[in-house]
């Protein structure tokens, strides 16, 4: 009997205490369903932010692939176009090989007259050395000794000497010659100047 009364008294307590466990119970089910709810929001938000940037970087790399062959494609077209030019410039210097014998050695005093020989041309060494100053050949380069100089410019006759005035032993044949290979490496340089322009656009 002292349990029943032990238990009449204390029921409140005993329910309160049920209660209590009850709520301790479904708080942790209620606990774990939102841990395992927010770990799925998580999870799958994560895949689909890894998604994004799986997406994001193969929009990359297909757009990289695609400048990258533009960039070849506009590479190849230089590297044609200045084989192209190259061709053109030895075929032209080849032309003109050829007639520099037959420009340089006669020529027609008048309209209907025959051919005769060339009068001797005389360029002295003096003009010959001017003519290579006008072009720069034999300036000392930017940061080259005073010896270089200094030799250079002993093989050339000193201006007003008398010695710029004998001949130099060049022809017309020389200077057409020149002025050949001189307008072909101009024309290559400036073939290879716009193919990287054109390349780099």
């Amino acid at each position: 009997m002292a349990v029943l009364s032990y238990l009449r008294a204390g029921w409140p307590i005993l329910v309160v205490g049920l209660l209590a466990l009850a709520m301790i119970v479904n708080s942790q089910a209620a606990y774990d369903n939102g841990f395992r709810k927010a770990k799925a929001d998580g999870d799958a938000a994560l895949a689909q932010l890894r998604e994004q940037y799986a997406n994001e970087r193969a929009q990359a790399a297909q757009d990289n692939l695609v400048q990258y062959k533009q960039q070849v494609t506009r590479a190849d077209q230089a590297e044609q176009k200045m084989l192209e030019t190259q061709q053109q410039l030895a075929d032209a210097q080849k032309q003109l090989q050829e007639r520099i014998p037959h420009v340089t050695t006669v020529y027609r005093p008048a309209p209907a007259a025959a051919p005769v020989a060339i009068p001797h041309c005389v360029f002295t060494r003096g003009w010959l050395r001017d003519f290579n100053l006008a072009l720069g050949a034999g300036l000392p380069a930017a940061g080259a000794g005073t010896a270089a100089a200094g030799t250079q410019a002993a093989t050339w006759p000193a201006p007003g000497s008398d010695a710029e005035l004998l001949e130099s032993g060049v022809s017309p044949a020389d200077i057409l010659a020149f002025a050949k290979d001189y307008g072909t490496w101009a024309r290559r340089n400036l073939a290879q100047l716009n193919a990287l322009i054109d390349q780099g656009e």
